[in-house]
């Protein structure tokens, strides 16, 4: 991938993610017709495109901004420490995808489901937006 387009890579993915919350919320708000099978589809495409997406930002964009910033003889203790912060949401959301993987879970739990989906979509909306805001601005210092 080129230098440039990662960021707008991973930011479109963001929008996708960010649309996938969105829908999810809906669904799951459509208390008459809580459509399983549609949530169940939406979460499923939710997954694949998160683990696309973590799997570009953390094999490819994190390890090439240490990189850059090592070279630079730039600190990057806060840097890592915020990497960790984000790899500790990725285990909530997919503790949170575990136990909701399929349509039967989300049918036995939909209370827990909207209600644990909820937090998932503010925890994961507001580290896109801090990545955004943040370590992605670093890509062009550096």
């Amino acid at each position: 991938m080129e230098e440039k387009n990662i960021i707008v890579t991973l930011v479109e993915q963001h929008n996708g993610l960010r649309k996938h919350v969105r829908d999810i919320l809906d669904l799951s708000s459509a208390e008459q017709t809580f459509d399983t099978l549609k949530i169940d589809g939406e979460v499923k495409q939710f997954a694949k495109d998160l683990v696309e997406h973590l799997k570009l930002e953390n094999e490819v964009f994190y390890v090439e901004l240490l990189r850059r910033m090592e070279a630079k003889k730039q600190d990057t203790t806060k840097t890592r420490q915020f990497i960790d912060e984000m790899k500790g949401i990725e285990k909530v959301i997919y503790a949170f995808l575990g136990e909701f993987k399929d349509e039967n879970a989300i049918k036995s739990a939909p209370i827990d489901f909207k209600i644990n989906f909820i937090k998932v979509g503010e925890v994961l909306t507001l580290r896109m937006d801090v990545e955004e805001a943040g370590v992605y601005s670093y890509w062009g210092l550096f």
